[in-house]
């Protein structure tokens, strides 16, 4: 039997499930190059891709469908507009005094005073892991130590209502000192989606020829063997399980 005339031989729902998968399959084939193509910084879920504007860096991106970005001066102030809220500028300068001194990891730190114009924000010790960066306070105690509090607002160890819009001392630290980046997207969950789509896309069109090959191990002859309507609608489940499987898969690998 061609492969045209076996198509033309499925019932309306084995073609539906054949349509879903291919048209799944090209929406996300076009999806996961674009999304693994912005590369930037992660901040909130979101990606903020950089440009060079002038002698600035502007990571740009949107949180909750809101417009955000991360302006970086030359001279590491930084700036962050949310919306129409706009935060900083903050500055960054080291001072080997706030590093705190009964830490057994102080050699190893520097010492920082983070401001946002005249208040500060942050003083004590930064020490950078792998690509991220530990902040202790000049006292030696944990940086972003927070609480939720009966009325749902968020303070920090001072009992000072954090602003959930406004960027932490660590998050800035990092623009200001080239980021690392990266992206969404895996080619991997891609592949291992796209193989379930095609697995499903065979046992659909040669049903009944892999019905028999596995009988072929129970008994002798196979081809008078006729699928009961237990069989039948086993199939169908299983079907629309791989489709749905392959479906959150491919989200997954956009995540």
């Amino acid at each position: 039997m061609t492969f045209s005339k076996r198509i033309k031989n499925l019932n309306r729902y084995q073609k539906c499930f054949l349509l879903i998968m291919l048209l799944m399959s090209l929406i996300f084939t076009i999806l996961y190059p674009i999304t693994i193509s912005r590369v930037g910084y992660e901040y909130k879920n979101s990606i903020f891709v950089p440009t060079q504007e002038n002698n600035n860096i502007v990571y740009s991106g949107k949180i909750h469908g809101t417009q955000a970005h991360f302006t970086v001066s030359e001279d590491k102030t930084l700036a962050f507009q949310y919306g129409d809220k706009t935060y900083g500028p903050y500055t960054l300068k080291e001072d080997p005094a706030a590093i705190p001194q009964n830490d057994d990891m102080s050699e190893y730190m520097t010492g920082v005073e983070l401001r946002c114009g005249e208040n500060i924000l942050f003083r004590g010790g930064m020490q950078q892991m792998a690509d991220s960066y530990w902040l202790y306070n000049e006292d030696g105690t944990d940086y972003e130590f927070s609480y939720m509090v009966e009325d749902e607002t968020e303070r920090d160890a001072s009992g000072n209502t954090i602003d959930p819009d406004e960027p932490s001392a660590g998050i800035i630290i990092e623009l200001m000192n080239d980021p690392v980046l990266t992206h969404k997207g895996n080619w991997t969950t891609w592949f291992v989606a796209l193989a379930i789509c095609l697995f499903n896309a065979i046992s659909i069109l040669y049903a009944d020829e892999l019905f028999r090959w596995n009988l072929a191990f129970q008994i002798r002859d196979t081809y008078g063997a006729e699928p009961s309507d237990w069989e039948i609608a086993g199939r169908y489940v299983s079907w629309i399980i791989l489709i749905i499987v392959a479906l959150i898969i491919y989200i997954i690998g956009l995540n």
